[in-house]
């Protein structure tokens, strides 16, 4: 299957550099490949940083970021692995764990003067994101958080957290892999019934992650017209 890098990250401002969120997952390392195959074709090609987040929370994290590391290495990409250091909350873990990987993304980006951090969240984690919503007495016709993740998003003032594969489906991702014969990470906790999300997940089929998706695109579109209408006052007045 053919991805085109150049369609998916034209519109992403590269001139001070890109850090690229990479768990070694197949969402991630698709989104990696894609960025520095996006890179090399660039005149002068932007600097890429590959950053792993350890977060201590599995006994395996640590192999896996060394295996994301060792193809870093192989493909001329710059890596570092980042820990979450400190103790964990006994409640809340996936949460804190969510700001925790963003604060040290952002500080990755800051260390090198890079203004945008990409991460490779998909339509799929796109539905999962709505379904949840609605499912603790979100309005599915309407509402905020409707539109879902947005495109892009300021992290504390400080960074852009980029997300160019939300129209991408994660099979897709896998297939164009497959094709040139990179192998992924499976995170076992991807599949254990335990998190709200791997429920969700699996109660979803095609026709509900596409009609999720229409939802969001639509409600999307309205929050992007109220930012605009709010640009436009703050300029005014």
């Amino acid at each position: 299957m053919g991805l085109d890098p150049r369609a998916l990250f034209c519109d992403i401002e590269t001139s001070r550099g890109l850090v690229v969120a990479v768990s070694g997952g197949s969402d991630s390392l698709a989104l990696l490949l894609l960025v520095h195959d996006f890179a090399a074709a660039c005149a002068p090609p932007p600097r890429l940083l590959a950053v792993t987040v350890d977060h201590g929370l599995r006994p395996e994290a640590a192999a896996e970021a060394a295996q994301v590391a060792a193809l870093c290495r192989a493909r001329g990409i710059a890596h570092r692995t980042l820990r979450w250091r400190g103790q964990k909350p006994r409640t809340g873990v996936a949460a804190a764990a969510r700001e925790a990987r963003y604060d040290l993304l952002a500080e990755a980006a800051e260390s090198v003067g890079a203004a945008t951090v990409l991460t490779a969240h998909t339509l799929d984690d796109q539905a999962e994101t709505l379904a949840m919503r609605a499912a603790r007495g979100g309005d599915p016709r309407g509402g905020a958080g409707l539109a879902g993740m947005a495109a892009a998003t300021l992290f504390d003032g400080r960074v852009w957290i980029v997300r160019p594969l939300l129209g991408l489906r994660r099979q897709a991702l896998r297939d164009w892999l497959s094709a040139r014969g990179v192998g992924w990470i499976d995170d076992p906790s991807n599949a254990d019934p335990a998190f709200e999300r791997v429920r969700v997940r699996q109660g979803l089929d095609d026709a509900g992650v596409e009609a999720l998706a229409r939802q969001a695109r639509a409600a999307g579109a309205g929050r992007a017209a109220l930012s605009a209408a709010a640009a436009r006052l703050v300029e005014r007045f």
